[in-house]
C-alpha cells in the first residue's frame, strides 16, 4: 500500500498492511532532528520515521501584516484574523501570547458583524495542489483553528463564555460568521488540491485535563451544526474529516459520530479517553489518532516503556484499521530523542 491507501483503508475501518504513522513537533525539535541525523530537508524526517501524512496550506497573499518590537524587545505579529500575538522565547522554544483581542467588549450582533474578518482571496491556493503534486503517494492533511479555537484569538475565552450565556444570539453570529469564512476557504482548497486531499482537520479544544469547557447541551447549541456542516464539506470532496479538540472530550466522542466526524485526535492522558475504553466502546465507529503521552510518558519515560505503550495502544485500537500512530500532541522540547525514536521504530505490520 500507498500512504495514501494505506491512511484512507484506516479511515474506512479497513486493514491496512501496516498501522499508519504522522509526526508533528515544535520548530526547534525538528531543527535538532535534522542535525542530529545530518538532513538538510524535512522530507528525509518523514522518511526515517515512515511517516504517511503531509499537511499542505495555502500561502498568504493578503494585505501585509504589521510586525514590531514592543517596550521590552518582545516581537509582536498581526494576524489576518486583527489579533496581535507577543512572541516569548525560553530556553525551549518560543511561543506566542495574544496580547490584543478585536472581539473585546462586544455584545451585540451589529457590534460583531462590524469587526472585519479576513476574505478568502487574501490565499494563493496553489500552495496546496503544489504540496499534493510533490507527494503523490502520501495521505494530505489541511486544517487549522476551528471556530471555537478562533474565538478565542479574538476574545478572551471567559468573556466569550459569559457572552454564550447572556448574548446566545451574539455568540451564535460570531461562530457562524467564522464558519461561513472555514466553508469557503477549505472549499478553495478542495477544489485545487484536484480530489488529492484526504483529510480536513479543525482545531478545536473543547475540554481542559479533567473534564469538558462546557456542557454537551451547549456543545450541542452552538458547534453541532457548524460541525456538520465542515463534516459534510469534506465528504464532498471525497476527504476525511478528524476532529482536534485536546482534553477530556470522551462525553463528545457520541456526538463527534453522529455528526459524521471519521477521526478524533488526540488522545490524551485524561479522564474517558483511556484505550481500553475507547477500544470496547468505538471500535469501527471513530478513528483514533496519537495518545503516546506527551506530558508524562515521553519526556520522562525509557525508551522501552515508550515502546510498550506504543505496541499496546496498537493493539488495542489499530488491530483491524481505526488507529494513527503519533504522540499525543507535537513532540515538544522536553522530549529526548531516543524516546521520538522508540515512537516510530515498532513494528507497525498488521
Amino acid at each position: 500500500m500507498t500512504s495514501k491507501e494505506r491512511v484512507r483503508a484506516v479511515m474506512e475501518h479497513r486493514k491496512p498492511d501496516r498501522i499508519p504513522a504522522a509526526f508533528e513537533a515544535v520548530g526547534p525539535v525538528t531543527d535538532r532532528l535534522l542535525k542530529h541525523y545530518g538532513f538538510t530537508e524535512y522530507d528525509q524526517l518523514l522518511e526515517k520515521y515512515e511517516i504517511d501524512i503531509v499537511t499542505a496550506s495555502p500561502r498568504y497573499i493578503g494585505p501585509p501584516l504589521k510586525a514590531w518590537k514592543n517596550e521590552k524587545g518582545e516581537q509582536v505579529e498581526l494576524s489576518y484574523w486583527g489579533y496581535e500575538t507577543t512572541l516569548h522565547t525560553t530556553a525551549m522554544d518560543t511561543y506566542g501570547t495574544t496580547t490584543y483581542f478585536p472581539l473585546h467588549g462586544v455584545e451585540t450582533v451589529e457590534e460583531a458583524d462590524a469587526v472585519p474578518f479576513p476574505d478568502p482571496d487574501w490565499f494563493d491556493y496553489s500552495a496546496v495542489r503544489e504540496v499534493c503534486e510533490k507527494n503523490p503517494d502520501k495521505a494530505i492533511i489541511v486544517g487549522h483553528e476551528g471556530p471555537f479555537q478562533m474565538v478565542t484569538f479574538l476574545m478572551e475565552m471567559d468573556e466569550f463564555f459569559m457572552l454564550m450565556l447572556d448574548e446566545p444570539e451574539t455568540a451564535q453570529r460570531i461562530l457562524d460568521r467564522m464558519n461561513e469564512f472555514e466553508m469557503e476557504y477549505y472549499r478553495r482548497i478542495f477544489e485545487a488540491g484536484e480530489g488529492k486531499v484526504d483529510i480536513l482537520r479543525p482545531h478545536d479544544d473543547y475540554g481542559t485535563q479533567i473534564s469538558l469547557l462546557f456542557s454537551i447541551d451547549m456543545w450541542r447549541q452552538f458547534y453541532k451544526e457548524n460541525t456538520k456542516k465542515l463534516v459534510n464539506l469534506a465528504h464532498e470532496y471525497g476527504a476525511f474529516y478528524q476532529q482536534h479538540s485536546c482534553g477530556a472530550v470522551g462525553p463528545l466522542i457520541p456526538e463527534f459520530i453522529e455528526c459524521g466526524v471519521d477521526a478524533l485526535e488526540p488522545v490524551q492522558k485524561v479522564k474517558g479517553l483511556e484505550v481500553e475504553t475507547l477500544a470496547e466502546k468505538y471500535n469501527g465507529k471513530i478513528v483514533f489518532h496519537g495518545g503516546i503521552d506527551t506530558q508524562g510518558l515521553l519526556p520522562f519515560g525509557k525508551p522501552e516503556e515508550v515502546k510498550r505503550e506504543v505496541r499496546r495502544f496498537m493493539d488495542l485500537l489499530g488491530k483491524d484499521g481505526g488507529y494513527i500512530l503519533m504522540a499525543s500532541q507535537g513532540f515538544e522540547g522536553d522530549v529526548p530523542i531516543e524516546n521520538i525514536e522508540a515512537v516510530y521504530s515498532v513494528d507497525r505490520s498488521c
